[in-house]
């Protein structure tokens, strides 16, 4: 097996508006462009920062720097044209950073979302290089400082093999898809990324889903009130906020507000928020946060917490008889898209959540993304003699 360990393409560095000019004259010209984003996110400096655009067209990746004098309005006017393909790896996180720029991509091309589809286990995209095009990058700057400029020539070698193989990548997807018959499936979970936006957090909310759902109500309104407030010292700073106060300490604080007394010799935190004066103000927000959360009727106890014994007895057993309904009625169709398709294709499409949530009625059928997911559910369902209850149909 050969493999190469760097890419042999030429790589242009756009810090100029003459050299811009000219990079986009060039992929204009393109039927097919692959993009890569890097950024920072609450790493090296503070809230989500654009530092480089990487663009592969003509056998050249094209990388234009955001912190240079240029003006980035062509850049993103290219990413929105709808009539040239824009081939990117899980572009979940660049399309966020650019819709906050005002940039709406379409014609998209995921490469990691097609290799889901055909099965790949392992689909990052230094995975799906080297088990399909034999072809190894080195991931060594991925976690680099991307926020100094100008970047190093490392950084700029990795940046521009991100994107140098992603046609490549995507024309052997494709060839497989054709040979599978799934190219439909691939075009339906492609278009998803036109209408693709993120759910923004509300204002004054910081705690990420996870502790969102942990913490009852009253202590997830005073946990926001100390991560608002370590926000606004990071902002300020523009330093992640990490670096400010660890999650963990401020989490441990709202159990413990008696950290306080200690809190100078506490380890993680930031020397601007050591001061006295800082250290009455966080006890401020504590004592006001908890005054609103019990003024507002917030309760101290999770949703499991304010059940029952019998209550909770009976969750149990609902819990269990759905668990058995998923082995009669959904089990079977699984295993005969496993049988089918493959086990990751399978777990992709119809993963135990899934499962669970359509025998318990929180989804309908039609809820589910995508027709081809649908059709294959009833198709095999039918083949397999099973009737699936009316609350599953998508009528």
């Amino acid at each position: 097996m050969r493999i190469f360990m760097e890419h042999p393409l030429p790589y242009h560095y756009i810090r100029t508006s003459p050299d811009l000019i000219k990079a986009i004259d060039a992929l204009n010209s393109c039927s097919e462009i692959a993009v890569d984003i890097e950024f920072d996110r609450d790493r090296y400096a503070y809230g989500f920062n654009l530092c480089l655009i990487q663009i592969f067209g003509n056998g050249i990746s094209y990388l234009f720097d955001p912190f240079s004098e240029i003006d980035f309005k062509p850049v993103l006017e290219l990413l929105e044209n709808s009539t040239i393909l824009k081939v990117m790896h899980s572009p979940a996180e660049d399309l966020q950073l650019l819709h906050k720029l005002n940039c709406f991509p379409v014609f998209i091309f995921d490469t990691e979302r097609s290799a889901r589809l055909l099965n790949y286990g392992a689909f990052s995209l230094s995975n799906l290089l080297l088990g399909i095009l034999n072809v190894a990058i080195d991931k060594t700057q991925q976690k680099s400082n991307w926020t100094r400029t100008p970047l190093s020539d490392s950084q700029l070698k990795y940046a521009a093999s991100d994107v140098a193989y992603l046609i490549q990548l995507k024309d052997e997807l494709l060839n497989l898809a054709m040979e599978r018959g799934l190219t439909f499936w691939i075009k339906e979970e492609n278009d998803f990324w036109n209408q693709y936006r993120v759910e923004e957090k509300p204002t004054g909310h910081f705690a990420n889903k996870e502790d969102s759902k942990k913490l009852p109500p009253y202590q997830l309104y005073v946990y926001n009130a100390v991560l608002g407030l370590r926000d606004r010292i990071a902002s300020g700073l523009n330093k992640p906020a990490y670096q400010i106060i660890p999650k963990e300490l401020a989490m441990d604080l709202i159990f413990k507000p008696e950290i306080l007394d200690t809190w100078q010799s506490q380890k993680g935190i930031h020397p601007n928020v050591k001061s006295l004066e800082f250290i009455e103000e966080l006890r401020t927000v504590l004592e006001r946060s908890n005054e609103e959360a019990t003024a507002a009727g917030l309760t101290k106890r999770t949703e499991a917490g304010r059940l029952s014994f019998t209550e909770r007895e009976e969750a149990a057993r609902e819990r269990e008889r759905i668990a058995q309904l998923v082995e009669l009625n959904f089990r079977p169709i699984h295993e005969k898209i496993i049988e089918r398709y493959g086990e990751n294709t399978a777990a992709y499409i119809l993963n135990e959540k899934t499962m669970t949530e359509l025998m318990s009625s929180k989804l309908k059928l039609s809820d589910l993304p995508y027709a081809y997911r649908v059709n294959l559910i009833q198709s095999i369902a039918s083949e397999l003699e099973i009737n699936l209850p009316i609350k599953f149909s998508s009528d």
